[in-house]
């Protein structure tokens, strides 16, 4: 995996935040895009993971599917006395 080059066209002010928030933490520029890139990459992939496991582990809430009368009272959505 070899590294590539990326040339952006941004307004002035933009990278006059970029400059302002990288120079907080002490990076440069094109380290501090970097690292916003990477992380919004992991948000974005963790989010579909997430919604992926949901999909397949539908779990059934008492809320959607109440407890039979005769439940005892330790099982899930049994009645509270």
């Amino acid at each position: 995996m070899g590294t590539h080059v990326l040339s952006l066209r941004i307004e002035g002010n933009l990278l006059d935040r970029l400059r302002t928030h990288a120079a907080k933490r002490d990076m440069p520029v094109q380290d501090y895009v970097l690292q916003l890139l990477q992380r919004n990459d992991f948000d974005e992939r963790f989010q579909a993971a997430v919604e992926e496991t949901d999909r397949l582990t539908h779990w059934p809430t008492t809320a959607t599917t109440p407890a039979p009368a005769s439940a005892k009272p330790w099982q899930v959505g049994a009645p509270r006395k």
